[in-house]
């Protein structure tokens, strides 16, 4: 047995989820990676779930959601969006890894348990019909799937995006706002549903605030908001 597991490793050699660089040891990241991620703690904004740089209390609220007030109740994610946690995020968007998914679905189970303790239905946020064609997959409905695989709440295709949406980047929140204005729709009853969203990356919130809003149109209750990374807060 112990001359099997080597060769399946020799095979399948263990890799670091953000570098590549193979391991000796069942782990999730090397020695290097491993210091270079910021994992969310406290403070956070009780909102966003972004960490304060300074020290607030617990139940403060960042500037972003005192100027603009979210619709979802809450939203949390594993680790603050840097080069390390980039790469982490993209073997999922750009290569659909299964395997990344599944280990950061299985920490943000055992990370956030309040977040799954009344909640009815996992949702992704969806993406554009021509981003699916181009990508052949959703990169939050993995995530969503795992999350949904290792929780055992249900998860559902809720949603539709309807307009492909120009780039977000280098807009201000504002302007990110307004491009995904009405971008998204739900297309069932969510009567009284408390639901997790799920995302690959929080930046300003713009993407979760509209689809929660499209949720909470269709019913939904409550909407706490799950993402492997979130970036530094804006102040």
């Amino acid at each position: 047995m112990e001359i099997l597991k080597k060769f399946i490793n020799w095979l399948y050699p263990y890799k670091c989820v953000s570098c590549d660089c193979v391991l000796e040891t069942e782990a999730v990241w090397c020695s290097d990676c491993f210091m270079e991620t910021i994992f969310i703690d406290q403070p956070i904004c009780k909102l966003c779930g972004r960490m304060f740089e300074t020290l607030y209390a617990c139940d403060e609220m960042c500037n972003t959601c005192l100027e603009f007030p979210p619709s979802f109740d809450e939203a949390r994610a594993l680790f603050q969006y840097n080069e390390t946690s980039k790469n982490m995020v993209m073997k999922i968007k750009k290569n659909a890894d299964n395997h990344v998914a599944k280990t950061f679905a299985r920490m943000l189970f055992t990370r956030y348990p309040i977040v799954f303790k009344n909640a009815d239905l996992i949702v992704p946020v969806p993406s554009h019909w021509l981003k699916i064609m181009k990508r052949g997959y959703n990169p939050a409905a993995i995530i969503a799937s795992e999350i949904s695989k290792i929780s055992g709440i249900a998860y559902m295709n809720a949603m539709r995006d309807l307009k492909k949406t120009r780039q977000q980047k280098h807009k201000s929140i504002q302007e990110r706002m307004e491009n995904v204005a009405g971008a998204f729709i739900c297309k069932k009853r969510l009567h009284d549903k408390n639901i997790i969203l799920v995302d690959d990356v929080l930046t300003t919130g713009a993407t979760l605030n509209e689809c929660s809003k499209a949720l909470k149109g269709c019913g939904a209750k409550h909407v706490s908001c799950l993402t492997i990374a979130c970036t530094r807060i804006i102040q």
